[in-house]
């Protein structure tokens, strides 16, 4: 069975937030960075202090529906649609990965303090889960690059 080496867990688990936020950012609206900081957000509860409680910590605030419909209205009104179409598929890439680990989200908080599990037999953030959703995402960057005639544009230099 595949396991991570020691102390790499979180880093590579942002990691694959940030490319899966990338890479349906640029495939699905042509907004790859957007994808990524939206992929990354949830994480930012990482950088609280400690000493703050619920619903500032890791996997409070940050991993609800709220937050997340909150920033896509945001980014719509002071982006355009584009930009929040790709917010709303990196932050929700991030929340549906999430959700398939043990500890869940609390995707209704404020509404339902109860965090949210599902068991699809392997939790999102499984080495070999990790594996197959960086060579998807790899593919699609790859599938984005080609422009319409099947070319891909080399630059001058």
């Amino acid at each position: 069975m595949l396991s991570y080496p020691s102390g790499t867990f979180i880093p590579i688990a942002i990691a694959t937030h940030g490319l899966l936020g990338l890479a349906l950012g640029a495939v699905l609206v042509d907004r790859p960075v957007a994808g990524l900081v939206a992929g990354l957000f949830p994480d930012a509860d990482f950088l609280l202090p400690a000493a703050l409680e619920w619903p500032l910590v890791h996997r409070g605030l940050t991993h609800t529906l709220l937050l997340c419909g909150a920033a896509i209205a945001t980014v719509a009104v002071v982006a355009d649609r584009r930009t929040a179409g790709a917010v709303a598929a990196g932050y929700a890439s991030h929340l549906l990965i999430d959700v398939t680990t043990p500890k869940g989200i609390p995707y209704l908080y404020p509404l339902v303090p109860e965090r949210l599990h599902h068991d699809p037999g392997i939790a999102g953030h499984a080495p070999t889960v990790t594996l197959l959703l960086w060579v998807a995402c790899l593919a699609m960057l790859a599938y984005s690059a080609v422009d319409g005639d099947g070319n891909v544009p080399v630059p001058d230099g």
